[in-house]
């Protein structure tokens, strides 16, 4: 058949697109260049020809740029992933505990996941992780902030569990629970942090008896009598009792925290929640006074830049587990270099490990310049493998578009005022109209105090609306042949409106019309006759009345 010929598709045959394992994705060459690499090769070409050697084709140059890229992404992933389980490996029972719950154990549907940037250990169903991605798992900080030190809302800690609230801060989870007020909005991946703002001033005035201070929000010892309070993580590293549970008929989590003198005994028999108390203050104490320290030698080389503190993250480094280092470009190691000397690249070219030296310093640099981003898209969306800048730089973005939308929030909030204002100031002015009008009528035209009741009384007693509008001629066909001298108490309304009665008798000559007419056209036995009657002698009582 001709190649060239449109496809069409058989009948009664479905076409399914089937991923391809990491195995055949490994094989196929998915990088394709553009026109800077064209540009490089042809250069590395001229040279090859001055020299008298072969030439390199673009097919083979592409192979070897995807293998390059495959390689050092293997790498990479295969240092993660040793440097973790030597973490894990030497972790202490204490610290291979979930850091929300504080529980060891786990199921299948539940295990304990370990972050591969800080090392935290959460429960999957604690942290929201309804799955194990494969390879390389972050945290939400690992992965939104990795070079920044972040600070809770809460507490004055900057490790642990974090999540984003809905404001764009940093929160510990742990903390997000334990605080009666703040909800989570996604249940199944544990975020938002919402109902920031329904936290109670008074809670944020607590002062924590653990680490003596006045900072974020505070929780209470659950026995009645005692009003001691204290941050929810510090509790957790002072030992003391903290329990969730699950209501046996309702199912609510209830949340039961006792200070170290009125926690259970079978707690104390385990643990010592005044000596770790202690010991938390003393830790405190030295690490803040080394920060001091540090802060202070680093103060005599650092250059002196414009900053503007955000009340999310601060400028210290990241967790001490989590570093990047930014070099100007990577190094290919000759681990990486011997593989690409492979004879199955086809076609064969002289003086290959010359030309793979010069690939790999063309590679490195174009790393360097797209800022460490992998040069093979479906690498790039691994969140582990972008750079700290990249990331840095994707936060601050978020950081600007948040700032803009709360600036938008505040001019629609503003406008939302104004609006409001003017229908107050329109509300009024047509009050003030009213009145205005309703005084000059009563002193330009007096009889319209008298004569809208009249007519209002009468249009009432016309529960049917038989005379509120003239006679239809659809519905009465030789009406107006009888009837020379129509009129309705509509008519009359709108007479009255426009000031055409100036008497009283000229207002009666016309309401009497209307059911003279009615009584002239219709026979006694019909509705239309004795409304017509009755509210004939309805208008004689009022207009007796009125004069």
């Amino acid at each position: 058949s001709d190649p060239l010929s449109p496809f069409k598709r058989p009948e009664g045959h479905y076409i399914r697109n089937v991923e391809l394992t990491e195995t055949e994705l490994a094989a196929k060459v998915e990088y394709d260049m553009d026109e800077e690499d064209q540009a490089w090769l042809d250069l590395v070409n001229l040279e090859r020809s001055r020299a008298d050697l072969n030439l390199v084709p673009a097919s083979l140059c592409e192979a070897l740029l995807d293998r390059l890229e495959k390689e050092w992404f293997d790498l990479t992933k295969h240092i993660q992933r040793s440097l973790a389980e030597k973490q894990h490996a030497e972790l202490p029972p204490e610290e291979s505990a979930c850091s929300i719950c504080g529980e060891e154990e786990c199921e299948n549907s539940n295990a304990i996941v370990f972050c591969d940037g800080c090392n935290l250990a959460v429960h999957q169903d604690c942290y929201g992780v309804p799955y194990i991605p494969e390879g390389q798992w972050l945290c939400r900080r690992c992965m939104i902030s990795p070079e920044t030190r972040v600070t809770c809302l809460f507490c004055p800690y900057t490790d642990g569990a974090f999540k984003k609230t809905t404001t764009n801060k940093w929160a510990h989870l742990l903390c997000a629970l334990w605080i009666p007020e703040v909800t989570v909005a996604n249940p199944v991946y544990m975020e938002p942090i919402d109902n920031v703002d329904q936290v109670p001033k008074s809670r944020w005035r607590l002062h924590c008896y653990i680490c003596k201070r006045r900072q974020g929000a505070c929780i209470q010892c659950t026995n009645k009598a005692c009003y001691t309070a204290y941050h929810v993580t510090c509790a957790r590293k002072a030992r003391l009792y903290l329990k969730m549970k699950t209501h046996k008929y309702t199912g609510e989590p209830i949340f039961r925290s006792f200070c170290d003198r009125h926690a259970p005994p079978d707690h104390l028999d385990v643990y010592d929640p005044a000596h770790a108390t202690a010991a938390l203050r003393a830790s405190d104490a030295e690490l803040a006074l080394q920060t001091q320290r540090i802060d202070a030698v680093e103060a005599l080389f650092r250059p002196r830049t414009t900053h503007h503190p955000s009340s999310s993250h601060s400028d210290g480094p990241a967790s001490p587990s989590f570093q990047h280092y930014n070099a100007l470009a990577p190094v290919i190691p000759e681990y990486i270099a011997r593989r690409l000397l492979d004879p199955a690249l086809k076609p064969p070219i002289r003086q290959r490990a010359a030309f793979i030296q010069q690939l790999a310093r063309y590679w490195s640099l174009k790393r360097q310049s797209r800022r460490g981003a992998p040069l093979i898209k479906r690498l790039h969306l691994e969140p582990w493998t972008a750079s700290a800048s990249q990331q840095k730089a994707a936060e601050l973005e978020s950081d600007r578009q948040y700032g803009i939308l709360q600036h938008v929030r505040k001019d629609l909030e503003r406008i939302r005022n104004l609006v409001e204002l003017v229908r107050k100031r329109e509300r009024q002015k047509l009050k003030r109209f009213r009145l205005q009008r309703q005084y000059l009528e009563g002193f330009i035209y007096p009889l319209s105090r008298v004569l809208w009741p009249v007519l209002e009384a009468l249009q009432a007693a016309d529960k049917r609306d038989y005379f509120a509008e003239p006679v239809p001629v659809q519905l009465a066909p030789d009406y107006y042949d009888v009837i020379t001298n129509p009129m309705d108490l509509g008519t009359i309304q709108r007479r009255l409106a426009s000031y055409a009665y100036d008497s009283l008798d000229a207002f009666e000559r016309d309401a009497q019309l209307v059911f003279t007419n009615a009584t002239v056209y219709n026979r006694p036995t019909t509705p239309y006759y004795r409304t017509a009657v009755t509210l004939r002698a309805l208008l004689g009582e009022l207009m007796a009345a009125a004069r």
